[in-house]
């Protein structure tokens, strides 16, 4: 009998130890860890985008978030993740500060956002995040994305550009775009800087070389847009160099354009690229325009379709390489064209309307006095920068149309 009421009694206990781990994991999973939300979607000043609201107050912490809800699932799904992303950090760093401060003062963490509307229908969302996990961790960090509701289409800001890096020394923007931040406004791009104020502005007809494709049409970017001072005679010229580059004939030319403060188009063979990689970030760099002439100086209306599509390809991806910009501007090789050239090339060629003869006469003085007598505003003057003669007649030709109130500019600003 006695040890009948021992086993009992032993069994007992075992019960209500089990009872105590049963109840302890019930009450560590739930409910006091699981997050209560309140959620409300209102309509935003733009069409076809909503504001989402999700909130929840626990003793621990308290969570606002709030951000874009477009009619795109694929562009939605990307947002909740990120907003998720940041809840479940949040609650990771929480479980490593000690319960008393928590419930004498609760974490927080707080997302808001501003939308900005840009061209082509694109939207920059600005997001701006507030953290507390304790005095010492107060922190606010803001992230900004590019977005294209219709095609569902998300992109860090860095992301537009073939290379930043290259991009913000060509463009000389007033600050690093892969390391500081940007956001698309009507059609410009504004630059921030370390402190999120603004730094500055660039149209994007200036950036559109510098960007990928799929946003560069995203964007609708359409040409520059002139503007004269009232009263002010203005006449424009721009001086274009075919074949190159040439290590000797074309780093004289970049030197006396740099002397004269003037920009040209540089229209490249893809070979030549391939060889020079360097000479072509060069130009880039010090602010002139790449023009695409093909691969080879092949003649296109002696070529099929797709032999054409694959000379400019090739050029493009060359330049895009070398220098992180995508050559807009395409001149056949001899000006050879016709419509179907034009519907492959898929932009409208750039011809001249003097052509210095450089390559026949190589006489400096004779190239001059072919652009003297036949400049008038709006001229486009074809040379060849793989001719030293060419480069000798540089200084003078500038000179002489400068005196004569030319302003010089690119093919795309003519």
């Amino acid at each position: 009998m006695k040890k009948k009421k021992a086993a009992v009694a032993l069994l007992a206990s075992v019960l209500l130890l089990l009872a105590m781990v049963l109840v302890n994991l019930i009450a560590t999973a739930t409910p006091h860890n699981k997050t209560v939300w309140a959620t409300n979607l209102t309509k935003s000043p733009y069409e076809n985008i909503d504001v989402k609201t999700r909130e929840a107050k626990e003793k621990r912490y308290h969570l606002a978030f709030q951000y874009p809800v477009f009619k795109n699932d694929a562009l939605n799904k990307k947002f909740e993740y990120y907003v998720k992303k940041k809840e479940t950090d949040f609650l990771k760093e929480i479980e490593k500060i000690d319960e008393k401060k928590l419930k004498k003062q609760p974490a927080s963490l707080a997302l808001t956002f501003e939308l900005i509307p840009a061209d082509g229908g694109v939207y920059s969302v600005l997001f701006n995040e507030k953290t507390y996990l304790a005095p010492e961790k107060n922190v606010s960090a803001a992230a900004i994305f590019i977005v294209d509701p219709d095609e569902g289409a998300a992109a860090k800001p860095d992301d537009l550009f073939i290379s930043p890096e290259k991009a913000a020394l060509a463009l000389h923007t007033p600050v690093d775009i892969k390391k500081s931040s940007l956001y698309l406004q009507g059609n410009k791009i504004v630059f921030l800087n370390d402190q999120e104020d603004e730094a500055g502005s660039l149209a994007f007809h200036k950036a559109a070389p510098f960007l990928k494709k799929e946003w560069r049409d995203r964007l609708a970017i359409g040409p520059a847009k002139t503007n004269v001072a009232a009263g002010k005679n203005v006449k424009r010229i721009a001086l274009t160099f075919d074949d190159g580059p040439n290590p000797k004939s074309t780093e004289a030319i970049l030197a006396t354009l740099k002397k004269h403060n003037v920009k040209a188009t540089f229209f490249m063979l893809g070979g030549r690229v391939e060889r020079y990689p360097k000479l072509v970030e060069k130009i880039v760099q010090d602010g002139h325009e790449a023009g695409n002439h093909s691969w080879s100086h092949r003649d296109f209306t002696k070529l099929q379709p797709n032999e054409v599509k694959d000379e400019i390809d090739r050029t493009a991806a060359a330049v895009e390489a070398a220098a992180g910009v995508s050559p807009l501007a395409v001149r056949p090789p001899y000006g050879a064209m016709n419509d179907k050239i034009n519907e492959v090339i898929g932009t409208k060629p750039v011809l001249w309307t003097i052509d210095t003869m450089d390559w026949k006469s190589h006489n400096p003085k004779a190239i001059c006095a072919v652009v003297k007598k036949e400049a008038k505003d709006g001229s486009i003057v074809l040379m060849h920068d793989i001719h030293q003669t060419t480069a000798e007649a540089l200084d003078e030709l500038v000179s002489s149309l400068q005196r004569d109130g030319y302003e010089f500019v690119t093919v795309s600003d003519i």
